[in-house]
């Protein structure tokens, strides 16, 4: 490897390393909207069984 693609990888993994705070503040606040708009409207247990369907399919796919 040269110097240049050195230099670009290790700028790149800390561009990388810096947003995932936000990232993860991000996704949690969505998480938190939308599991709350769910248990308010009642689609809370709908919803959970799609995302877990959608977990087995995934991850069978795997194995």
């Amino acid at each position: 490897m040269t110097l240049l693609t050195l230099a670009i990888l290790a700028v790149s993994t800390f561009l990388a390393l810096t947003g995932l705070r936000m990232a993860a503040k991000d996704t949690y606040r969505t998480l938190a909207h939308a599991t709350l708009r769910a248990r308010r409207t009642g689609d809370l247990i709908p919803r959970l069984s799609f995302v877990a369907l959608w977990i087995m399919i995934f991850a069978l796919s795997y194995l």
